[in-house]
């Protein structure tokens, strides 16, 4: 039922994504003749930072030994032109385990790729397509058992992810940033794939 419920939540909050992207969208009004135009090449580049925490939603072979969790992590970005930047993800995945009184697991994301903005000029919201490949990192602790004890277990296998976001401006340094991504993980065993949502405040200088 919990799971169900997050599930469920995952849905809303996508939904949400587009459709509060679109009714923060504004037109700008029509600047007057004595305002000078900012030139694209006093825009950029734009750097960016962003604490972000949401939802982490097991799938397939994750998603039978683990529930939904918590993630939270800090986003690095640069925005080279109108459609085009770089980003850099640190990010933390709390597992919760399907069995009470299981160890606790988690995954450490570090990843980085490019940013593809979907923007106008009469906009205040800014959609965008990441996509990023880096590290995983999982680990287990330790735990005791009826037939004894078991270490802590940690790997590290690469990684990619994809999904798409939306900033909201709050101000001319500050926006709102909410996203979901798609984690696929390769190990010895398979994959692990993983959905996240979350969102956060996105720091602009």
């Amino acid at each position: 039922m919990l799971k169900q419920m997050f599930k469920f939540g995952f849905m809303v909050l996508i939904s949400a994504i587009l459709i509060t992207g679109y009714s923060f969208a504004q037109v700008s009004g029509v600047p007057s003749k004595d305002i000078k135009k900012t030139t694209a090449k006093s825009m950029y580049p734009v750097f960016t930072i962003s604490p972000v925490a949401g939802i982490i939603f097991p799938m397939s072979e994750l998603g039978n030994n683990y529930q939904a969790g918590f993630n939270g992590g800090l986003d690095a970005g640069v925005r080279l032109n109108k459609e085009l930047g770089l980003y850099a993800k640190t990010g933390y995945y709390s597992l919760t385990d399907v069995v009470e009184g299981a160890p606790n697991s988690s995954y450490i994301e570090v990843s980085a790729g490019p940013r593809y903005y979907f923007s106008s000029k009469n906009l205040k919201s800014t959609f965008f397509l990441e996509a990023g490949v880096g590290a995983y990192i999982f680990s287990q602790d330790a735990y005791e058992t009826e037939t004894g004890s078991i270490d802590r277990k940690s790997n590290t296998n690469a990684g990619v992810n994809v999904g798409p976001g939306v900033t909201l401006q709050l101000s001319k340094s500050i926006d709102v940033i909410l996203k979901s991504k798609y984690h696929l993980i390769f190990n010895d065993a398979g994959t692990r794939s993983f959905l996240t949502a979350l969102g956060g405040l996105e720091f602009k200088f």
